[in-house]
């Protein structure tokens, strides 16, 4: 849409530029107008001078004296060519006898110059007009003219009785070009300009057409008449995203197709699915197709999505097509969702869909589905731009689910664990599981982490009789920003290091032992202590309490929750780890106590500690260390 009101504007430029020029045409043309009147009056004014001059030389009566005296008739022939200039090509006088016919009286040519009383019959008719009213007026030669007459000046010697006798000065065509080439350097300049700008508004205006036609060929998809993703994304630009529904459409197996029939009838065949498409929308749906068989359908708000969505899958799941003499029918798998408030990125949209697509493939495909609430609340909280925003303004705090003692149910510590604040619902805290894989590696985890941190110590200055574990996974350990972070937090509040414990959550597998072991003494050379989290799951197993020392080894809740399907098989184990973080000095936390059944039997294999949702749910701190507030 930028390109389009560029050109726009480019366009109003130039025509702008082109009107201008013909302003200055008009300009120089009403100039040279203007010149030659001012030189035309001159002219009269010359005129008025030279016929008083031979009313004053004849006595008045110019015909009578001229006719009588001859040598005074040659006089005045050479002073009227003395009056002869670059502008005036001939000077005579002229009179007009009983018969009406012109006869010359003087004539300054010096070559060839018309006898006295020699007969004159003028083509214009001004001349009989300029003697019966006796006022002057220019006549133009035109193309029939004398030639070298640019234009012939009329003026009639008059008295009391009419008018005597006709001044007639021919103004020369050298030096009306002399007048006219006074501008002739602008006005060539402007010819030259003015066809410039008409050439380049050809050239643009070719250009854009072409360039039309080449955006044409990327906004609409010459197979289909669907529009393309050029299209979407310039689309959405000025539409808001949240304006519509969305609908996911990838036709079932369609490789089947291209292979039986061949790829032109495959084309033949998209195309008709295309078209049944589109009679099976909703007006004022928009149509995308994505890529090979995959359609992205925009639908305006306010329609029951649901109903459309089941109304397009059915119909087209009963659709016959006839290709190369055969009756053949497409089955496709749909993913539709209500775009929540405030959706601006359609590639957050697209993902959701596609996972949804990914689920319904992976169950067999030939079926559709709505995506719910759960979903949205995953778009918005793993939205980067979310992220950003809410540890810009620090919208981070930490719960505290306790760690009991498993027989006597006191709490011995406390395990933070981090969460979002809702930026609309600020009473809604956001699980980790939505932002931390976005943000892990980056910066904005980094800047996360230090937030946390800052929390931890806070609650450890405040509140002096407590402890607190906090997360770390492995890729924290090897990741040297983060490690200064925590070194400069420890060496910060060393006197409360000593009631910090670490829990190693491991996403990957240690490999270098050497290495970990290092960065586990340097955490424990503030007083800190390092757990094992989730010990029984992944990689963290028995070789880990070979190679690395530790304080504590919380048993994954997965082997915990089997005390109670198979206690058979999961107590011995149960009771061998217990007995091995004993051997080895370490604390034994059962994680994932979630009922008094499980909790029976974590008290019964006397594990030293307990932690979960039945004896305690993540709370702000104060919630247990001050119940009754």
């Amino acid at each position: 849409m930028k390109a389009i009101n560029n050109t726009k504007y480019f366009f109003m430029i130039l025509a702008l530029l082109i009107g201008f020029g013909l302003y200055l045409q008009y300009s120089i043309e009403k100039s040279t107008k203007a010149l030659h009147a001012l030189e035309i009056s001159k002219a009269e004014q010359y005129a008025s001078r030279i016929a008083k001059y031979l009313e004053s030389e004849t006595n008045g009566d110019i015909k009578a004296y001229l006719q009588s005296h001859n040598a005074k008739r040659e006089t005045l022939n050479n002073i009227l060519h003395a009056f002869l200039t670059d502008e005036f090509r001939y000077i005579f006088l002229l009179t007009k006898d009983a018969e009406g016919h012109y006869r010359f009286l003087l004539d300054g040519s010096l070559k060839e110059p018309e006898e006295f009383n020699a007969l004159l019959f003028p083509k214009s008719p001004q001349f009989d007009e300029v003697y019966r009213s006796g006022k002057p007026q220019i006549v133009e030669q035109g193309e029939k003219g004398v030639e070298e007459v640019w234009r012939s000046l009329l003026y009639p010697v008059v008295d009391k009785n009419g008018t005597k006798a006709l001044l007639v000065m021919d103004l020369s065509q050298a030096y009306a070009s002399y007048l006219s080439h006074l501008n002739s350097p602008i006005s060539k300049t402007v010819t030259l300009m003015q066809i410039f700008l008409l050439l380049s508004l050809f050239f643009i205006g070719y250009t854009t057409y072409s360039f039309y036609k080449f955006r044409k060929n990327m906004m609409i998809d010459p197979l289909t008449n669907a529009a393309t993703k050029a299209w979407l994304h310039e689309y959405l630009r000025t539409h808001p995203l949240e304006d519509f529904d969305v609908v996911l459409i990838d036709i079932d197996e369609f490789k089947r197709i291209n292979q039986k029939f061949g790829y032109k009838h495959g084309d033949q065949l998209l195309k008709r699915y295309t078209q049944a498409l589109y009679e099976v929308m909703p007006p004022e749906t928009k149509v995308v197709r994505l890529g090979g068989t995959e359609f992205l359908l925009l639908i305006p708000k306010g329609s029951d999505l649901e109903r459309i969505l089941k109304k397009i899958f059915l119909t087209l799941r009963e659709k016959e097509f006839n290709i190369a003499n055969e009756t053949v029918c497409l089955s496709a798998s749909m993913a539709a969702m209500h775009t929540p408030e405030g959706a601006r990125s359609e590639e957050k949209i697209l993902r959701m869909l596609d996972e949804k697509m990914l689920e319904i493939k992976s169950r067999g495909k030939n079926a559709y589905a709505l995506i719910g609430e759960k979903h949205l609340d995953d778009l918005k909280y793993s939205d980067i731009e979310f992220i950003k925003q809410a540890l810009e303004e620090e919208r981070v705090t930490c719960l505290f689910q306790p760690i009991y003692k498993t027989q006597t149910k006191e709490i011995a510590k406390f395990e933070a664990l981090v969460r979002f604040i809702d930026d609309e619902d600020p009473s809604k805290l956001i699980s980790p599981f939505h932002f931390l894989p976005v943000i892990k590696g980056t910066s904005q985890y980094i800047k996360m982490s230090k937030l946390v941190l800052q929390e931890v110590f806070d609650t450890l200055q405040k509140h002096e009789d407590i402890e607190i574990s906090m997360n770390l996974d492995l890729t924290d350990l090897y990741h040297r920003d983060m490690m200064k972070l925590i070194s400069e937090a420890l060496h910060t509040h060393q006197s409360l290091a000593e009631r910090l414990t670490f829990e190693i959550v491991e996403d990957m597998e240690i490999k270098d032992y050497d290495k970990a072991a290092a960065i586990f003494q340097e955490l424990r050379a503030y007083g800190s202590k390092i757990a094992l989290d989730d010990f029984g799951s992944g990689y963290a197993n028995y070789t880990y309490l070979i190679k690395l020392d530790w304080d504590m080894i919380k048993i994954d809740g997965s082997i915990i929750k089997e005390l109670l399907e198979k206690p058979e098989r999961t107590e011995p184990i149960v009771q061998s780890i217990n007995e091995l973080g004993i051997y080895f000095n370490c604390s034994v936390v059962a994680e994932f106590v979630s009922n008094e059944e499980i909790y029976k039997k974590v008290k019964e294999i006397f594990i030293e500690y307990s932690q979960g949702y039945y004896l305690g749910e993540p709370k702000p701190i104060e919630a247990y260390l001050n119940p009754n507030r």
